[in-house]
């Protein structure tokens, strides 16, 4: 029995998945051996189908969808992070619907952390909810301390949904992971991770009537409809977090391994705010800005103002989109050298000035038809003891431009008077 409800759910879902998504080819040329004589359904409880049903999703202006929807796909032991697979071991689920944006292969998808696996599993003899995932009066033994063996039960009691946590954890790219069992129409549960429908767990009950119908297929139906709809719309916030993802572990920043800085001491609060959680140092970017000579320096440190040269009129600097997120300033002069410490943006971003609008402020030293920046700037204590290696603050600088989407129009050298733009986490490698 539990098998034939396996090879039923099979068709109720593969009917689901083709109601929503245009398929390239019928159902019995994926699931039917014609070489056989007479042909043969080739479904095998615990056998992967090795060809996938799959079909394309294009109904709004957002976000072209593809899909296929897998039965008892193995998602194999890979380390690599842009591959298919799981992380640890293999696990198999017994359904997969894979979506990924329209525009990419699958490989690619997975590359740029926008596939997205949704797992379901079939439990025939699970009749009730709470067999799977437990209920309040579970969670008030758990938070209570008891004998060991009571705690194995409550485990025990909702293994199932473990193993779906297991197959959220393990396989890469995975944002859902449900049971479906033939319980009572409308006993099922969802948890979801945050406020929106993925990431999530949960459970399904869906049975056969008496005619055949599938009772509880209404709640699936609404469910994957608001699964397509969110994965269409690129404004989410699981959206922004498969970015950020891509962005820490693509396979350039895999292999780097932390920037170690002894004593010094990184705040856990943002600069603009102690209620904010500091932005990570990859993020946390340093402006590094030229000072002619000492008398410049010198009236930057008296007046809590630095004066950043931008270049002439005519539009001869590229501005690094980076340059008004900075969070700090580096001074740096000729050779390279770069008096102790930091100084700290007392408000973001800067204002620009000719030099002829500056000629009031007594700031030394300006050349003719130039353009600046001004920042508020005062002299960051926690930075006060870092000194600055010039050779190793040039090649961080010139290793970030390298790597950077975006390229300027030349990198910095030791007489270079333009700014640059280098993270806290990569400027923590040029101190002494």
């Amino acid at each position: 029995m539990a098998t034939l409800y396996e090879y039923w759910l099979f068709f109720q879902l593969e009917e689901l998945f083709r109601q929503r998504f245009k398929c390239d080819q019928p159902l019995h040329a994926v699931v039917v051996d014609k070489t056989k004589a007479p042909p043969q359904l080739v479904l095998k409880r615990g056998v992967e189908l090795k060809t996938p049903v799959s079909g394309v999703w294009s109904q709004t202006a957002g976000r072209d969808l593809r899909a296929e929807f897998h039965f008892n796909r193995k998602f194999t032991p890979r380390t690599a992070r842009d591959k298919a697979g799981s992380w640890t071991r293999g696990v198999q689920p017994d359904y997969t619907i894979s979506i990924w944006p329209g525009k990419y292969s699958k490989q690619e998808a997975e590359e740029n952390e926008l596939m997205v696996h949704v797992h379901f599993d079939a439990k025939y003899r699970v009749e009730r909810l709470n067999e799977l995932v437990g209920d309040d009066a579970d969670d008030d033994a758990f938070n209570k301390e008891t004998e060991r063996k009571e705690e194995t039960r409550t485990a025990a009691k909702y293994a199932d949904l473990l193993k779906m946590h297991a197959y959220r954890d393990a396989v890469r790219r995975t944002a859902g992971a449900y049971v479906l069992y033939p319980g009572k129409p409308g006993d099922g549960q969802k948890f979801e991770g945050f406020h929106e429908v993925l990431p999530g767990l949960g459970a399904f009950a869906i049975r056969p009537d008496k005619n055949g119908n599938a009772e509880g297929m209404n709640t699936l139906e609404a469910f994957l409809d608001r699964v397509i709809e969110h994965l269409a719309n690129r404004t989410t916030a699981r959206e922004r977090v498969s970015y950020h993802i891509f962005e820490s572990y693509a396979p350039m920043e895999l292999k780097e391994q932390p920037v170690p800085y002894g004593s010094l001491h990184l705040p856990e609060a943002d600069i603009y705010g102690t209620d904010y959680r500091a932005l990570p140092p990859a993020e946390h970017f340093v402006l590094v800005g030229w000072y002619r000579d000492v008398k410049q320096l010198e009236w930057t440190q008296k007046n809590g103002i630095a004066i950043v040269r931008l270049g002439k009129r005519p539009g001869a600097w590229h501005v690094q989109p980076e340059f008004s997120e900075a969070r700090h300033l580096l001074l740096h002069s000729r050779s390279g050298v770069s008096p102790p410490g930091l100084w700290k943006l007392r408000s973001p971003g800067y204002r620009v000035y000719t030099d002829t609008e500056l000629k009031a402020t007594g700031y030394p030293g300006l050349a003719g038809g130039e353009i600046y920046a001004m920042f508020e700037v005062e002299a960051d204590g926690e930075w006060k003891a870092v000194n600055w290696h010039r050779k190793k603050l040039i090649r961080v600088i010139r290793d970030f431009e390298s790597r950077i989407r975006y390229k300027l129009v030349k990198n910095i050298g030791r007489r270079s008077a333009f700014p640059r733009i280098v993270p806290l986490r990569d400027l923590l490698k040029a101190k002494t």
